[in-house]
């Protein structure tokens, strides 16, 4: 019999290893204590999705240059690969002049 949460909204979960060394723990640990995630599962949820949409891009990028020609490897070479984390800002409140 399974348990309702396991059934959840039709979701399954499989189990995932992530070694880190401290630094990189020390980060995690600093964004979960930000109290931006509900915990840290949804912390590397959000991670994954990230890459997700990164390899996707990637992906697109290599078919891309390889309708132009290019060999795996000179695509492979070719990359450059930057982050840029942005957040949203609620716009500001127009003043209003008198």
């Amino acid at each position: 019999m399974r348990s309702q949460k396991s059934t959840k909204a039709g979701s399954r979960r499989i189990p995932l290893t992530i070694t880190l060394d401290p630094e990189n723990y020390e980060f995690i640990e600093s964004c979960v204590c930000l109290k931006e995630f509900d915990s840290v599962d949804k912390f590397f949820d959000a991670a994954l999705a990230f890459y997700r949409r990164h390899l996707n891009a990637l992906h697109a990028y290599a078919e891309q240059q390889s309708h132009k020609g290019y060999s795996r490897s000179e695509i492979l070479e070719s990359i450059e690969c930057e982050t840029v984390v942005t957040r949203t800002v609620a716009p500001r409140q127009q003043r209003r002049r008198s």
